[in-house]
């Protein structure tokens, strides 16, 4: 259990400011490009999606969520006045502090810092029912609320049991990981995404299962509703009763239609085809819950190269998901900024370039790319946006959608989106500097936005945006010479795996997926650190400060430095990583251990950092690419997860980790009205925990 009240650092809240770049939209509907009602619609459809996060994170986090907001309701946004009903102040700011991250996560369960582990607000019961006094609502809202919401279990997200749970598996019983595998095979025989849904187990009681067997409910999101679920077939479990499998649609359908209702205002300001044709597939998806017509959306969306205002959202990346297929809603919406977009277009340019330098390119074949590359390269798109809304369990600093390969093995395409009014935060003052000697802590402080800024750019666009599946794309059809197989650069022989007729890297990988993915696009990220040329397109060179040399040498103090933060989501109950970005490889370097200080210090040896590091990340991320294109899963399991594994003297390490508090940051994000004049305004609010609660109580969703 994480507990607010006894963290011993202060919580950080910072505001995504967008004033700059909205206001040089257009409010005229017929300057459709530059339409601030376009936006407006978009960004009102992502944050409906609140409530689906919401219930994707806890069975209580909804309740929470209506409580905070009657509240604030209640006493008309004076908190100060609960003072005058004999709350202490201590109490008062404890409670607004868990409200605020609360809201500021969309849940219960917080991914920064504590790896998706359940936070309680350190407010004794009796103060909760005092302050819940302030109206009948409130009172009632409480109580259906206040027992899991202030008990330490479940205390993480995983598979549902004494200790863990997972609102993708909803209800009562407690479902396995053997049972999900089973009911995955019917839908795969079905033709159904796990994506959009969410799995239901019912031994009794519901009117479909009954003594004989079990049943599965399949609950697909959409707007629209089935009045019947529908009988997918039955399923034998090792181990288990015999089950059926029944397909319910209309999840969150409340939600998912106030979104498509959001989707077609939109719509009627859309700029160009494929903006009103992708709308319109993502209305159709989200109506019916189909899944596939998703991905036309997307392969529609994709092609529309650097809108102005640009969108993305549905239910995207199976992060929180134990099994690591069903996917949270993620939505963001926001304005791209066309001075900075410019000097990442530099970098899109130069990237067949920079994908030839990778250690498995091949000089002389593929155009220098390799086996393992496509052959045809669609560069990707690449802006820099400002966040209008951002709505998911975590506030992104950047995200990358890759469209899958289609029948003929070709990427569709590839978005990569920075945010830049959330990456620019990296910046702010007051971050503690823990693991680099006090000699260097304010020259890498100095360089460590900067690192991440850039290393965020290649990580989404070379990292997420390089390789080539070697599939079957169909019995007896290859997207590769499958009768001269290429040759493995880690075995030094002809590969021997590849992707079966229907397969994917996430059904392959499974739940090791998104970590591999990421580690991945790290890895590429630091093998490129030293390249000047992109050094160069930023800004940076020998006469620059900071200079070239110095930020090359701080990215692998910087590697060290986050491989260390990492531990802090380390599950030791599990032994298991809280997220998926915390598993990276490490680069040549020594950690500095004291044991009577109990402080970790990572030093790097300047001569070596081209010579030893890069060849060292070099080798682990050629071995993970290989892996990630042919589909080699019994090789790359056992040497990432041993690499990842924390015990003996590492154990000692995260338990120093720990005990070093890091600023939890919070988020407060603007709103946009539509007047009754037909304009829209933009409404930004102050950087604390009362202006998170007031932004959320003026979204009314």
């Amino acid at each position: 259990m994480s507990s607010l009240n006894n963290r011993r650092n202060s919580e950080t809240t910072h505001k995504l400011k967008a004033r700059r770049v909205f206001y040089r939209l257009s409010d005229d509907t017929q300057d459709e490009r530059l339409s601030k009602p376009y936006a407006h619609h978009l960004a009102r459809a992502c944050w409906h999606g609140s409530r689906i996060v919401l219930r994707q994170a806890s069975p209580e986090a909804e309740g929470i969520f209506d409580f905070i907001i009657e509240l604030h309701r209640a006493c008309n946004g004076r908190w100060d006045d609960f003072g005058k009903r004999g709350i202490e102040q201590g109490d008062l700011n404890t409670w607004l502090e868990f409200a605020a991250a609360f809201l500021s996560n969309l849940g219960n369960y917080f991914q920064q810092n504590d790896g998706d582990r359940k936070a309680t607000p350190e407010v004794p019961k009796d103060v909760l029912r005092k302050m819940a006094d302030i109206s009948p609502e409130a009172s009632a809202k409480l109580e259906e609320i206040i027992g899991p919401m202030t008990t330490a279990q479940p205390a993480q997200l995983g598979y549902p049991d004494k200790t863990n749970q997972s609102s993708y598996y909803p209800g009562k019983e407690w479902i396995s990981k053997e049972e999900i595998e089973a009911v995955t095979k019917v839908m795969e025989t079905k033709g159904i995404a796990p994506e959009n849904t969410r799995l239901q187990k019912h031994s009794h009681g519901n009117g479909l299962a009954s003594e004989n067997f079990d049943v599965f409910e399949i609950l697909q999101a959409s707007a629209e509703k089935d009045l019947e679920p529908q009988l997918l077939g039955d399923v034998k479990i090792e181990g288990h009763r015999p089950a059926r499998v029944f397909l319910s649609r209309g999840d969150h359908n409340e939600e998912m239609a106030k979104i498509c209702a959001e989707l077609n205002e939109a719509h009627k300001y859309a700029a160009v085809g494929e903006q009103r044709s992708g709308l319109s597939q993502l209305i159709e998806s989200f109506r019916t819950g189909d899944y596939k017509a998703f991905r036309s959306a997307h392969k529609t969306w994709v092609k529309d190269k650097a809108p102005r205002v640009e969108h993305c959202m549905g239910f995207l990346f199976g992060y929180r998901d134990p099994y690591g297929t069903r996917a949270e809603w993620l939505a963001v919406a926001g304005i791209a900024h066309p001075e900075e977009t410019s000097q990442m277009r530099q970098l899109v340019e130069k990237s067949p370039e920079l994908i030839r330098t990778l250690p498995w390119a091949v000089p002389d074949e593929n155009d220098g790319k390799g086996p393992f590359e496509p052959s045809e390269l669609d560069v990707p798109d690449f802006a820099i946006i400002h966040v209008l809304a951002s709505v998911s369990s975590t506030v992104w600093e950047a995200m990358n959608i890759t469209i899958d390969d289609d029948d003929d093995g070709k990427r569709h395409g590839v978005k990569n989106l920075v945010f830049g009014n959330r990456m620019s935060l990296n910046s702010s003052p007051g971050r503690p500097c823990y693991y680099v000697h006090s000699s260097e802590a304010e020259a890498y402080m100095g360089c460590a936005h900067i690192l991440r800024f850039i290393g965020t750019a290649i990580h989404e666009l070379i990292g997420h945006g390089s390789g080539k599946l070697l599939t079957e794309t169909a019995p007896g059809s290859f997207n590769f010479d499958h009768k001269n197989p290429p040759i493995s650069p880690v075995t030094g022989q002809s590969v021997k795996t590849w992707y079966g007729p229907g397969e994917t890297w996430n059904s392959v990988f499974g739940k090791l997926a998104p970590t591999v993915e990421e580690c991945r696009a790290f890895l590429v990220a630091n093998y490129l650190a030293d390249n000047r040329e992109i050094l160069a397109l930023f800004g940076y060179d020998q006469n620059s400060t900071p200079t070239a040399d110095d930020l090359i040498y701080y990215t692998y103090v910087n590697i060290g430095v986050e491989g260390l933060r990492a531990l802090h989501s380390f599950k030791v109950e599990d032994q298991v990583w809280g997220g998926d970005h915390d598993q990276d490889g490490n680069g040549m370097m020594r950690v500095e251990y004291d044991p009577v200080a109990k402080r970790l210090l990572v030093h790097v040896d300047r001569s070596k950092v081209v010579s030893h590091g890069k060849p060292s990340i070099g080798r682990m991320l050629c071995k993970i690419h290989i892996w990630h294109s042919t589909a080699d899963v019994d090789a790359c399991r056992p040497f990432y997860e041993a690499l990842s594994a924390v015990d003996g003297e590492y154990e000692i390490w995260r338990q120093i980790v720990v005990s070093n508090p890091e600023p939890m940051w919070k988020f407060v994000q603007p709103n946009t009205f539509l007047k009754d004049d037909g304009t829209i305004e933009l409404r930004e609010y102050e950087a604390s925990n009362l202006g998170i609660i007031q932004s959320f109580f003026e979204r009314k969703i």
